[in-house]
């Protein structure tokens, strides 16, 4: 019957003897791991327990049965949280390891009723606990959570306060041990850092400040709010003091200098000789971007996020304006407010001139395509809108080339990319433009309009502030 069988099968007497050989191994095998577990004692986790306190059983020292030092344990269980709290008391002596779980005990019990978590954390563990944490609200959409540029600010931010505490001795130091008056001289040592740009004038302290209140919403978001720390233990920072000016922190060109500046860039720069096709394109486009600019009055991102679909004509208008003016609607996911608005500016000219340079150099125009696209021959076709490096450098290159920057720097002002804003603003206030069509149009408060730019307002009203006043 057995030959039947292992025929049947397709299988002989040989396969049959080395599946009996096979199990009998496997057979000795658990015999012989079952006989040492037999002669092996039991290695319990709490060996040598101890109640520290004769009246109390929720705390105790113990030997750890799965280590080989010997060293004592406490462990402490909080009735309230329902969580236990274990510390390497780092001694093998048992009257030194009772000695030192009554210390630890009345340290961490009042913690532990204030549900203030035992697990500590230092300076570098808090803040990638905070940076995880804020990673998942990370949005397109400013004010619906946190845009990725100012995740990125964020890390750097955080890392002068890490460097700060780093400096300090306290790299290890866990967050509640921290002294809490360390803090208040974190922005004078912010203000005392070298700086690797601009390091002609101080650091601005309103820039310091603005790191300093990064820090404090980090400690209060994580540190106080998820209990690693009490109210007490929360570092003081101290603000550096600000003079009260709500003038613009950006210096202005005057409107005869920015024509002198269009009329160089327009009938020189872009006439230069000895560049190639590709550069003299970029410089004709750059041109019609600073225009757009300063007529708009556009934030940085919002210029370089435009896009075609964006820009109309404003059908209420009369068919001559119509070939001046252009409406520009910016969506909520492009304006620094997180409110989508649109902005009116004679810039028509301006844009027709772009699609018409792009056209001359077989560059398609999509609707959906961003109008300050990356013209590198690498980058053509896959719709990258210019990033603000690129458009920094191109600034630069044309206040020292046409020779404003040396007019700027007698003046002792500095202009930048958003020099621009305050530009299109100030312009229109003195245009007699009301506060609110000027706040409306450049996307913010009349409030802010008001602070920042009472001086117009001032010299608008001239006339009715001399009058009839005597000469003196």
């Amino acid at each position: 019957m057995l030959a039947s069988l292992l025929d049947e099968k397709g299988l002989t007497a040989s396969d049959l003897l080395d599946a009996i050989n096979a199990l009998a191994n496997i057979k000795k095998r658990e015999a012989e791991a079952a006989e040492k577990a037999a002669q092996t004692p039991e290695r319990k986790i709490y060996q040598d327990k101890e109640f520290v306190y004769d009246t109390r059983t929720d705390v105790f020292i113990y030997r750890d049965g799965r280590t080989k030092s010997g060293r004592y344990y406490i462990r402490i269980y909080d009735e309230k949280t329902k969580k236990d709290y274990v510390k390497s008391l780092r001694t093998s002596n048992r009257i030194e390891a009772l000695a030192a779980a009554e210390i630890e005990y009345r340290e961490n019990k009042d913690r532990m009723k204030k549900g203030i978590k035992l697990i500590s954390l230092n300076t570098r563990e808090l803040i990638n606990l905070y940076l995880k944490s804020r990673f998942k609200e990370r949005s397109d959409t400013p004010h619906s959570g946190i845009t990725i540029k100012s995740y990125d600010n964020l890390i750097k931010k955080l890392k002068y306060w890490q460097t700060y505490i780093e400096e300090k001795k306290h790299k290890n130091t866990k967050i509640e041990n921290l002294p809490p008056e360390l803090a208040r001289g974190f922005g004078q040592w912010m203000l005392e850092q070298p700086k690797k740009f601009y390091n002609d004038r101080e650091r601005s302290k309103e820039t310091i400040n603005s790191i300093i209140s990064s820090v404090k919403k980090m400690y209060k978001d994580v540190a106080l709010e998820e209990k690693y720390i009490t109210f007490n233990e929360m570092p003081k920072f101290k603000y550096l003091k600000v003079p009260k000016d709500d003038s613009p922190k950006r210096d202005i060109l005057e409107r005869q200098e920015l024509e002198e500046l269009r009329h160089w860039m327009e009938y020189s720069w872009c006439r230069e000789k000895d560049i190639d096709d590709l550069e003299r394109l970029k410089r004709k486009v750059f041109c019609c971007y600073l225009a757009i600019k300063y007529f708009a009055g556009f934030r940085n991102k919002e210029i370089l996020g435009l896009k075609w679909t964006d820009v109309s004509a404003i059908k209420s208008e009369s068919e001559e304006r119509q070939k001046i003016n252009r409406a520009m609607f910016i969506p909520a996911s492009n304006s620094k407010t997180g409110k989508s608005r649109s902005c009116v500016a004679p810039v028509a000219y301006q844009f027709q001139r772009i699609k018409q340079l792009y056209k001359d150099n077989n560059i398609k125009v999509m609707p959906d395509d961003y109008v300050f696209i990356n013209l590198a021959k690498t980058k053509r076709g896959l719709n990258i809108p210019y990033q603000q490096p690129a458009m920094i450098k191109r600034l630069e290159s044309v206040l020292i080339g046409s020779e404003l920057q040396k007019k700027l720097d007698e003046t002792g002002r500095r202009v930048t990319e958003y020099s621009s804003r305050h530009y299109a603003a100030t312009d229109a206030l003195m245009r007699g433009v009301s506060i609110y069509d000027v706040a409306l149009n450049l996307g913010t408060s009349i409030q802010y309009i008001q602070s920042t730019y009472s001086h117009c307002t001032a010299l608008l009203k001239s006339e009715e502030i001399t009058n009839n006043q005597e000469e003196a």
